[in-house]
């Protein structure tokens, strides 16, 4: 943690020393004209769930899956979470159902359809919430057995992901790659030339993202190149033109390299445990460790307080999300982020 500690501190540095920003005798951050930098997407910290449908099953075969959320809509109006996780598997019965494995099938939102409809409910009676991030993973038996994606091409799945996206969450609360891309040529110019969003243009919106890397990441590119009329953002190379958002789930083995993308603009999820092991051992290490190299948002098992259990992840000084401690202006405080009342 001592090297985390540095690195902040010398990103803080550089960031005051920086030529493009000054300050006034006020201590607020300010820009070249004399005004307040505005809020933007990346100017936040949030709290997200890992499998944020999950229900433990009743017998469960690994410490992994021994685990249960509230439904959506309670994890964000009395848990405070703003990132959410969603497995989609194809069936032929023509619906996404939503769950974890053959194992490990319990859900608060059996479809993708229920999913959506639940965080839409919740958002649409608390339209000033700050944006928030629906990371979507498609599931392939085939794919997760011998890393292939036939039946993802046969089955259609993530065209019809993204049609669900399309017919269950409004356009007009949507973040999509166009709109951050602008005018520029690719996304990630848009990201490094123009920024994120106005966070006071985005509040009551969502961001969807693929999770899903490799051949599954490129079928989807295949459908939206460029991520040109896509719903979707992707987990795409640093190198390439789609580059916009990062996930590196070890904050701290991964911690210099997600300050580094965070300096630079883009957005970056992290994890504050994995498999119970945080947890059975009250060992808050990684989620310091995210807190201070900024990653947006910070997935955990344990967003409140369970029984014989003394773990659990919350924001500090989160209401409940706050301002990113490598990204946002100095003057930002956690009511400028969100704060429902």
């Amino acid at each position: 943690m001592r090297k985390i500690a540095l690195l902040l501190a010398s990103l803080m540095l550089a960031g005051s020393l920086s030529g493009c920003l000054g300050f006034n005798d006020g201590g607020g951050l300010f820009g070249d004209d004399g005004h307040k930098e505005p809020l933007r997407l990346n100017h936040i910290q949030m709290k997200g769930t890992h499998n944020s449908y999950h229900i433990e099953p009743l017998v469960s075969p690994t410490r992994e899956y021994m685990f249960t959320h509230e439904p959506l809509d309670v994890q964000s109006s009395q848990l405070g979470v703003r990132q959410f996780e969603i497995d989609v598997w194809w069936d032929p019965r023509g619906q996404l159902y939503v769950y974890h494995n053959q194992y490990d099938s319990g859900t608060t939102c059996p479809t993708f359809e229920d999913c959506l409809a639940t965080l839409l409910d919740w958002s649409e009676s608390n339209e000033n919430h700050h944006p928030l991030f629906v990371w979507v993973e498609p599931k392939d038996w085939p794919e997760q057995a011998t890393d292939v994606t036939t039946t993802l091409e046969l089955s259609g799945l993530l065209e019809d992901i993204e049609q669900e996206i399309s017919q269950f969450w409004p356009r007009n609360k949507t973040i999509t790659p166009d709109d951050v891309r602008g005018e520029w040529p690719t996304l990630k110019e848009g990201v490094l030339n123009d920024g994120w969003p106005l966070l006071e243009e985005s509040r009551g919106k969502a961001v969807f993202v693929l999770l899903a890397s490799g051949e599954t990441r490129d079928l989807y590119l295949e459908d939206y190149p460029g991520l040109s009329g896509a719903r979707m953002f992707t987990l795409s190379d640093e190198s390439s033109g789609e580059a916009a958002i990062f996930s590196l789930t070890d904050p701290v083995g991964g911690g210099e390299e997600i300050a580094r993308l965070v300096t630079e603009g883009y957005i970056v999820r992290s994890r504050a445990d994995s498999g119970g092991e945080e947890a059975d051992n009250n060992d808050t290490t990684r989620l310091e460790a995210a807190l201070a190299v900024g990653a947006h948002s910070i997935s955990t098992d344990y967003p409140g307080q369970v029984e014989g259990i003394d773990y659990w992840v919350e924001i500090p000084n989160g209401t409940p999300s706050r301002c990113n401690p490598i990204a946002a202006p100095a003057w930002c405080s956690s009511g400028d982020i969100e704060s429902l009342g």
